[in-house]
């Protein structure tokens, strides 16, 4: 069975992954056994892409065993040259779309799993990180599932005859876009930082305060940290990341790969028009709203993705160099906010520990901005990451102290207490 990949999966064309670090022993054969069990269940796992006169393709159940090296850890140094390298290295068409190294040493091991971002968002990794890890200590077969495509969620929707214009013009002039033959210059550079434990729990004490979840304070934080480093030309909006799973869907599952659930974005406002925590509410009492509009237009942007000419690296290369000679791109117009909220990746009592937990994403053809917070052992950490064409390094290491200045001075907790809120926002996050 074939599957035409969409305009949108020819465009993010990119790696997610992971890296864990693990307390506990396993053997080679069991972490091959436990990444075969994980294959089985997932469909995009079995699957290779084709390359067709029209596109490219996903050819089911044909793929060969998800590759799996093994080394010794020498130091950190080694660790992170091996993180760098999985990060830029593509995904052959007739490789699986994840691969994994297993760093041994003594005391602990490390984990890289590197998967192609056209088919796993940042939900979708933990997900397989979770598998794979219980499968180290369980002969359990995982239950597979049919493939999902955007067919089953798009339903019966049917689009206005606008939309099926708009389709039809935008193609022709899409064929007349040429062929860049210039190399993608794409060079990120990144961050990463935790807040303390007593750090953390104070801002959770003072979210519960002022009846709000994180996720609201840490959109209104970044928003008064990129105000201070870029004054007027701070970004016009957050765009916030939705998890598509979660009962939104009837086709989708909590634990099914999947890419492309959108978002809602947040339009920023100068921080000193509004005092911090009330516009955290207002945030707050926005965001629900934000997310189901987000949800009921999802079928009709997919129909739409589903009618559009799928452009080539090429020609999304031609348009990027077009809008930056023109200087018409506004690279800090957007920033993404990812949140993958409060994690549990190993289980209560299990062989195989989870020490620590690193993202990384590199892409392949458009540029990348964003901020992906998480919570990890009552810690929130958080990964940066930009492309150079669109925030200098200094101006990252400005945003990290800023952000995180205004997270401190926030968590100073008021007179009075108010109910339980989750730490993360768990319509957001998860």
């Amino acid at each position: 069975m074939k599957r035409k990949l969409s305009n949108i999966e020819h465009i993010l064309d990119g790696n997610f992954g992971c890296a864990v670090r693990l307390e506990g022993s396993f053997s080679q054969d069991q972490l091959r056994s436990a990444l075969g069990r994980v294959q089985r269940k997932h469909p995009a796992l079995r699957a290779l892409i084709r390359s067709g006169p029209d596109g490219l393709y996903y050819e089911a159940d044909c793929a060969p065993e998800i590759p799996l090296r093994v080394v010794t850890r020498v130091n950190e140094d080694h660790y992170r040259r091996e993180c760098e390298t999985e990060l830029v290295t593509e995904f052959a068409y007739d490789q699986p779309q994840l691969r994994a190294i297993w760093l041994q040493s003594e005391q602990e091991s490390d984990l890289l799993l590197t998967t192609s971002h056209r088919i796993c968002d940042g939900m979708s990794i933990l997900i397989i990180v979770r598998e794979v890890l219980r499968s180290l200590h369980s002969d359990q077969e995982l239950i597979p599932y049919e493939p999902i495509t955007t067919r089953d969620i798009i339903g019966d929707y049917q689009p206005p005859w606008k939309s099926r214009l708009t389709a039809l013009l935008l193609n022709g002039l899409l064929r007349m876009i040429p062929d860049s033959r210039r190399v993608p210059d794409n060079n990120e550079h990144y961050l990463e930082w935790k807040a303390d434990r007593a750090l953390s729990n104070a801002l959770k004490k003072r979210c519960k305060a002022e009846g709000v979840v994180l996720h609201a304070a840490l959109v209104i934080a970044l928003e008064c940290a990129l105000f201070a480093v870029f004054g007027e030309k701070f970004p016009k909006w957050i765009a916030n990341q939705i998890d598509p799973r979660k009962k939104r869907f009837a086709a989708l599952k909590d634990d099914m790969l999947f890419f492309g659930g959108g978002g809602f974005k947040v339009r920023t406002e100068r921080p000193s028009d509004v005092e911090f925590w009330a516009r955290a509410r207002k945030i707050h009492q926005e965001m629900r709203g934000l997310i189901e509009e987000e949800i009921l237009r999802i079928p009709g942007r997919f129909h739409f993705f589903e009618m559009i000419r799928p452009l080539s690296k090429g020609q999304v290369q031609s348009i990027i160099g077009l809008l930056e000679s023109l200087k018409t791109s506004d690279r800090m117009a957007g920033f993404a906010l990812s949140n993958l909220g409060n994690m549990t990746l190993s289980e209560s009592g299990a062989p195989v520990q989870v020490k620590d937990f690193h993202p990384y994403m590199h892409s392949f053809k458009t540029r990348l901005l964003g901020l992906i917070p998480y919570t990890l052992n009552g810690e929130m950490c958080f990964y940066f990451v930009a492309d150079e064409k669109c925030m200098s390094r200094a101006q990252a290491d400005g945003l990290k102290r800023e952000f995180m200045a205004v997270l401190r001075r926030e968590a100073v907790l008021r007179d009075g207490d108010a109910s339980e809120l989750p730490l993360m926002a768990g319509a957001v996050a998860q």
